[in-house]
């Protein structure tokens, strides 16, 4: 396998996933640029997306210089670029001009058609069958089997049960039917093309449309040199210099060897795979044309059987499948970027398949669709919830930056507090690369409602963006220079990871893991690790900690537990990071194996260090509440500041004027006879007829009096839909993005006396786009605690 020829790593923190979804011009692209950049990004990904114009075309010049324009004003902004290899996705079909070059690179499949037979004696003649293949011309019957219908029918005639007969194919596709007595089923395999499509860049071009682009054949060599040819070849010739410089990977976004929308029942195939499965299993072609109706029983080699794959049939041809996509595209990808200076990133089809996320030089996966939620258990529970370690063990093994795609289409619903979770739910796990899907250039028409929502201009919450991408760089930069210390390895296959209780088990006691290949073990069972086997059943926890300890493996212990809790021991004695994957806050008593010496609090999203305190015991007393991240670490010179006051003199700020600030969508009244409030006091600004539909922002002004003597503050917001900023007398103190809205003020932050507080609050983007009447606003009430 072809390695990248530089370091494995690169610029590690957000990247912004940029949708080129309208008609271009060099203005509005350097102006998403630029805000990307104002807004904290370490780099961006440039997608053409569904909705781009046929004026500028996909690989056309005109796309082409664009591309050149924007990777030029990235270097001088300092972004780092990801190129996209396709038109939407999947990728690998170049916008269909792999297929139009050649339409025998079309995706390939077999399909079975079949034909029940009754043969009553021995004299009778079955006669001929001619399997139907439809209109494609280029069809063809690989293989004819018959098979028994039931088993009393092999056992009447001295046979053996599982018998299946391989029939010759006469011209001009006549099969004749010359079987033993009995109940037979025919299975034509018919070796066709799969019908399969992709997203394309242009709007008539989306699924379900007869502009569809067909998909490549991803197992053809000559497909892939084709893909590689129109799409890198020519992002090479356009950018020269930038390759390996400014721009530093390849995206390749979930090749699917069938395409969308393919045939039913198709199973991927390329002409000759039979001999490749053949060659795995240890047998001659002929016994795999026999066998290959076993593709589509219900894991049992006979019609209406319950075994699972006890032949191993299925899992062999499932596996040269895998192995010859690793061969021939992903290997050919990598060759192609390591020749050129970059990585090879982006995510495989499925989000446990850890075999081929280690095909790519920054391996990475991808969640999307609301696949995974806060609080219902889909973060530890079936093959989404191992994404991230999927991506982080591949990217362990490669001493590279895991990658993710990640909060595409959850809907205009999402707000930053469950973004934050979606976040932290990936960092907590290795992630340092997020690539956060996706910053429209245009929500034109039906645009703002493709794989939505956009994360930038169109949103109501792009004011409070920046505190979010600046706290993700910050995690993902200390992430990369300590990596974390992952004491056990769960064994998994390459193709299926292990999740549900033995990894709930892990996580809930804090005992950090990567994912071991089982082909690996013997690796594995060298090294430090202490290897968890899924098939023993869940661990027992407490047994496990201390043969940690024995081993010299950092193993952590809270008291009371908190399940809530996932701890991330940094390589190196760096310290600790702990985040919240709950709802309620954690109180609780950490036993660590070693804490920093002169060690803080340093709250990552704040930016701000806080005093540690311990118990009778020893212990490290952590108090964190629900979307916080506090990480353990040595003060080295940064100031620490007291705790903010729980208990004082509690003072309620009132007075409160609100001015609409900024509208998104241009939607505040639907009646123009509506009257905008000129002012908003506390409380729900959805409830009011003229801002029924508002998304935006509202600025609320109030004076407060701080008396003499005033150290640290806290100022607890109330509820707050959604997001907020809070400044005191111009200057920005803090960002509340969740409940509790509460920021802790450093002493000094409100001086003695009278003093001008600015909050800053913007609500759900749904309120426009979805017709939502979300809680919008400072509802408050507002009380400081100096």
């Amino acid at each position: 396998m072809t390695e990248h020829p530089r370091r494995a790593g690169g610029p590690v923190g957000p990247y912004a996933f940029v949708f080129w979804n309208d008609d271009l011009d060099d203005d509005a692209v350097l102006a998403q640029l630029g805000e990307l950049a104002g807004a904290g990004f370490v780099g961006v990904t440039l997608s053409a997306r569904v909705g781009l114009s046929r004026r500028v075309g996909y690989l056309t010049p005109e796309f082409l210089r664009l591309v050149r324009l924007a990777v030029d004003e990235c270097a001088r902004l300092g972004l780092a670029v990801m190129l996209y290899d396709e038109a939407s996705y999947p990728s690998g079909s170049a916008n269909g001009a792999v297929v139009a070059r050649d339409p025998a690179f079309a995706a390939r499949c077999l399909v079975p058609v079949t034909h029940d037979v009754v043969v009553p004696g021995p004299a009778e003649d079955a006669g001929y069958w001619r399997p139907a293949l439809g209109r494609d011309l280029d069809a063809r019957v690989l293989a004819v089997v018959a098979r028994r219908r039931s088993r009393g029918d092999a056992a009447a005639a001295g046979g053996d049960e599982d018998d299946a007969v391989l029939l010759p194919v006469r011209a001009p596709g006549l099969v004749q039917l010359d079987l033993p007595p009995g109940t037979w089923r025919v299975t034509a395999v018919v070796d066709a093309a799969s019908g399969g499509t992709i997203r394309g860049a242009h709007a008539e071009q989306d699924d379900g449309s007869a502009l569809a682009p067909p998909a490549a054949d991803l197992l053809n060599p000559d497909a892939v040199a084709a893909f590689l040819e129109l799409t890198h070849d020519a992002y090479a010739a356009a950018l020269g210099e930038h390759l390996g410089s400014t721009v530093v990977a390849m995206f390749t976004d979930e090749p699917f060897l069938l395409g969308r929308g393919h045939r039913p029942l198709a199973r991927p195939y390329t002409p000759g795979l039979e001999g490749e499965v053949a060659a795995r299993l240890g047998v001659d072609v002929a016994e795999v044309l026999r066998r290959l109706p076993e593709l589509w029983d219900d894991g049992d080699p006979r019609p209406g059987g319950t075994r699972p794959d006890a032949t191993g049939f299925v899992r062999g041809y499932d596996d040269a499948v895998r192995a010859r996509l690793h061969r021939v595209y992903y290997d050919a990808q990598a060759a192609w970027c390591a020749a050129h200076g970059i990585a090879l990133t982006g995510h495989p089809a499925e989000p446990d398949d850890l075999g081929t996320a280690a095909r790519l030089h920054w391996p990475g996966q991808d969640t999307v669709w609301r696949w995974v939620l806060p609080g219902d258990g889909s973060g530890l529970d079936g093959p989404e919830s191992t994404a991230p370690k999927v991506a982080a063990s591949a990217a362990r093994l490669r001493g590279a930056p895991a990658v993710t795609e990640v909060l595409g289409a959850y809907g205009w619903r999402l707000g930053l507090d469950e973004a934050r979770w979606l976040l932290d739910w990936y960092l907590s796990r290795g992630v340092t690369t997020p690539v956060l899907h996706a910053f429209f250039l245009s929500v034109r028409g039906g645009r703002a409602f493709e794989s939505e929502p956009d994360l930038g201009r169109w949103n109501s919450w792009w004011p409070h963006l920046p505190p979010l991408v600046g706290y993700l760089r910050r995690v993902a930069e200390l992430l990369d220079a300590a990596p974390p210390v992952w004491p056990v390895g769960v064994l998994a296959r390459p193709d299926a990871v292990p999740s549900g209780p033995v990894v709930r088990a892990l996580l809930e006691a804090q005992v950090d893991f990567g994912y071991v290949d089982r082909a690996d073990a013997g690796a594995a069972a060298r090294s430090d690790l202490v290897l968890v086997d899924p098939d023993d059943g869940v661990p027992d926890v407490a047994a496990l900690k201390e043969a940690l300890r024995r081993r010299g493996l950092p193993a952590l212990d809270a008291s009371p537990a908190a399940p809530d809790l996932r701890a991330v021991v940094l390589s190196g004695d760096a310290g600790y990071l702990f985040f919240h994957e709950g709802q309620e806050p954690v109180r609780t008593a950490l036993r660590l194996p070693r804490v920093p010496d002169d060690a803080c609090w340093w709250d990552p999203f704040a930016d701000t260090r806080l005093p540690v305190r311990r118990d009778a015991d020893g212990r490290v007393l952590l108090e964190l509440e629900r979307r916080r991240t506090l990480a353990l670490v040595a003060t080295e010179g940064h100031p620490v500041v007291p705790a903010a006051p729980t208990l004082g003199r509690r003072v309620e700020v009132t007075g409160w004027r609100g001015t609409v600030e900024r509208v998104v969508g241009g939607a505040v009244a639907d009646d123009p006879s509506a009257v905008v409030p000129a002012e908003l006091g506390l409380g729900d600004w959805a409830r009011e007829p003229a801002l029924r539909r508002l998304s935006g922002s509202v600025r609320y002004v109030a004076e407060v009096d701080v008396p003499d003597g005033a150290g640290a503050a806290r100022l607890d917001l109330g509820d707050v839909g959604d997001a907020a900023t809070v400044s005191v007398d111009g200057v920005v103190v803090g960002h509340a993005h969740a409940a509790p809205h509460v920021l802790d003020l450093p002493a000094g932050t409100l001086r003695p006396g009278r003093r001008a507080l600015r909050v800053l609050v913007s609500n759900s983007a749904a309120n426009y786009y979805e017709g939502d009447r979300r809680p919008s606003g400072l509802l408050g009430p507002v009380t400081l605690v100096v």
